[in-house]
């Protein structure tokens, strides 16, 4: 069947169907279909109409840039994440003679005037002036478009040249973008490609002047690997990494001259140190969350370790990658390395990096899933319509006033009525020993000022579609995202995180609603619907604040101990201490609810429903946990994963650790999870 497929695009289709598909038909079937062949799908259509020249971006050649320039053409290097011009620049001038005139220039506040002197005198003088980050100073800009709309060739220096870096920004002025010549170049993206370009940054006599060669030369390979590793896993999305660190070539190089300056100073090798240095200063000053910092530790591990002076230890589980075996006295020239490197795959699999096949399939996902919206949105500017013109039987085509009308009174007939908070209050008073009856009242507090803004917004845009009401910038957002399906910006300022489509999102609150009413109603539910709430921090606190005052210990010395429950449990009563929990998701991984515990995934399914669980406050001294047993999951809000960083150190989206049992049997065990990126999630995105 095409639908479980491997390559839904080389295999037969029924009644060969496929035979009878354009390309671009058959991209939109695989979009429908199987969104993770939606790339493979367009690029055929882009081969198919341009040609693969299209496809196989050129290398970049700055000798040609420079060649095509003049002293009044900026050349203008646009930044990707993980990339450095610098170097290149360097070697170019190098080869100009010019490595003396190089005026560099990192903009920033207070930058500006330093940077005019600097265009003048180079434009006198013939300099080389290098403009760095000028995305950081949107002030400038209009000061910077003036001062190269004045550059003219024959009153210049003619060894001048204006280089400017910059990450893609609104702010960065059109005119120079048309007039200069612009250029990029992504990292090197492969795991091979990652190590050929770090051993090209190492000349053969740096690589011969460690006292410690053999040990040097295993490790060096392993920190080249560990870069190209951390690197690659970004594609992967929240798996890989919740946040994408701009891990750079300088993060490298300086981590390689620790790694010789360290085994030349010390007598042993300083393991303890070396990890520390790398994992959380070098790369690990730019990690900014806790799991990614408890991620990278982990991954560091696995290469600066005494192991890898075994010549049988292996990288991954395949047992591809490993650091060359070499002689014990070092012995080994850089040409030993490129020609070892030339025997690796060219692509990887996600077993490289200890992810799950499905990991694969996920960012594929997301990127089909991104260029279909990227298209959705551009229709409307294309005057795109539902429906042919001169296609008499399929009636007239609804214009998009009449859509998002349509769609937002049906939103508001589907939304439940406002409830009776004064009534809920008496119904439930504040009382010291039941502090669930506030978090009750704080939720429905906020539910109904969530009610009152969807509902009031989508009969309002009713309104304004009539001309009864002024069609103000806040129905616009909810009338786009009525035509596109997204939750618009004035429903999420006072919403609960979600990445759900805008009728996906309505329904997801209506059963939220309904968990509180049935609360209302029916009194403490025995068992909770851990995803219901806005803040589930309020809810946790109000359970371990009950355990508290009941057995008078104070607070800050209780801790949760977990306990999974099969998926059949239904409780009939309240635990006799904590609560149940559920509608949780494991991404990453799965609850094998025979073996009651975290399991590999099944092929192609990407989220699994996790299993209830008791949330049991217990005093510290009576902690039964045997953490080696137990696999600390992260729970966040959204499968994002990523928030803002708050006051408690914690991201926004993160709740909490849940501690669930693996099963022990290598090479399942704590360490193996975490570089799977396994976590939990109150929600999926359909």
């Amino acid at each position: 069947a095409v639908f479980d497929a491997e390559d839904p695009l080389e295999v037969d289709w029924p009644n060969n169907f496929k035979l009878k598909c354009s390309p671009i038909q058959q991209a939109l079937l695989m979009y429908a279909l199987r969104a993770d062949a939606t790339v493979k799908a367009l690029m055929n259509v882009v081969d198919t109409k341009l040609g693969r020249f299209f496809l196989e971006p050129p290398p970049l050649d700055l000798e040609i840039c420079y060649a095509d320039s003049n002293p009044a053409i900026p050349l203008i290097y646009i930044l990707a994440s993980g990339s450095d011009p610098m170097n290149d620049i360097q070697k170019l001038a190098e080869g100009l003679d010019m490595l003396a005139k190089i005026n560099p220039i990192s903009l920033g506040q207070g930058q500006g005037p330093k940077a005019i002197a600097g265009v003048k005198e180079g434009g006198r003088s013939g300099k080389w002036v290098l403009l760095q980050n000028c995305h950081l100073a949107p002030s400038f800009m209009a000061t910077l478009e003036n001062l190269v709309e004045k550059l003219v060739p024959d009153e210049m220096n003619p060894d001048f040249r204006l280089w400017l870096t910059a990450c893609p920004s609104p702010q960065f002025p059109i005119s120079i973008l048309q007039m200069g010549i612009k250029m990029t170049i992504e990292p090197p993206k492969g795991l091979k490609q990652a190590l050929v370009r770090a051993y090209m940054s190492c000349d053969e006599e740096w690589f011969e002047s460690c006292v410690k060669p053999y040990e040097f030369k295993k490790m060096l390979f392993g920190l080249f690997f560990f870069h190209g590793l951390i690197l690659e896993r970004r594609g992967f999305g929240p798996v890989g990494w919740n946040v994408m660190y701009g891990f750079s070539e300088p993060d490298r190089e300086i981590s390689r001259q620790q790694l010789r300056n360290f085994l030349n100073e010390f007598a042993g090798v300083p393991w303890e140190a070396l990890n520390y240095m790398v994992a959380q200063a070098n790369y690990g000053g730019r990690v900014t969350d806790n799991q990614d910092v408890r991620c990278i530790i982990t991954i560091l591990e696995d290469f600066y370790t005494k192991s890898i002076l075994d010549p049988d230890y292996k990288f991954s589980m395949s047992g591809i990658y490993f650091s060359p075996d070499i002689d014990k006295d070092g012995m080994a020239p850089l040409s030993f390395y490129y020609d070892a490197i030339k025997s690796l795959p060219i692509s990887t699999t996600p077993e490289t990096f200890w992810l799950h096949s499905n990991a694969s399939l996920t960012a594929l996902i997301n990127e089909g899933t991104y260029i279909g919206k990227v298209c959705s949105s551009m229709m409307a500017s294309f005057g795109a319509s539902s429906s042919a013109d001169d296609d008499e039987d399929s009636g007239k085509a609804k214009t998009p006033e009449e859509q998002y009308n349509e769609i937002s009174q049906d939103i508001a007939a589907r939304l439940p009525d406002m409830a009776d908070q004064g009534a809920v209050l008496r119904t439930y008073p504040v009382k010291y020993h039941q502090c669930l009856n506030t978090v009750l009242h704080m939720e429905l507090g906020k539910f109904c000022r969530l009610l009152k803004k969807l509902k009031g917004t989508c009969m309002d845009l009713g309104k304004a579609v009539k001309g009864l009401v002024v069609f103000s910038p806040e129905l616009e957002e909810v009338a786009h995202g009525c035509l596109y399906n997204k939750i618009p910006a004035p429903w999420m300022g006072t919403s609960y995180p979600s990445l759900k489509p805008m009728l996906s999102y309505v329904e997801d609150f209506n059963l939220r609603w309904k968990f509180m009413m049935t609360w209302v109603k029916n009194d403490i539910p025995f068992m909770f619907w851990f995803s219901a709430y806005f803040f589930q921090q309020a809810f946790l606190t109000g359970v371990l604040q009950n355990y508290a005052r009941k057995d008078k210990i104070a607070i800050d010395r209780i801790i949760w101990n977990f306990e999974v429950v099969k998926a059949d449990f239904v409780p009939t009563e309240h635990p006799e201490r904590g609560a149940y929990s559920d509608g949780l998701f494991m991404d990453g991984a799965r609850w094998d609810d025979d073996a009651m515990c975290v399991a590999d995934s099944h092929p192609k399914v990407l989220w699994s429903t996790m299993s209830a669980f008791w949330l049991r406050p217990v005093d510290t001294s009576e902690d039964k946990h045997n953490y080696d047993k137990l696999y600390m999951a992260p729970i966040y809000k959204t499968s994002e994963r990523k928030g803002v960083l708050s006051t408690s150190g914690h991201s926004s989206n993160f709740i909490m650790y849940l501690a669930i049992p693996h099963s022990c049997q290598p090479p399942h065990c704590e360490t193996f999870w975490t570089k799977r990126g396994v976590a939990l999630i109150s929600q999926t995105d359909d």
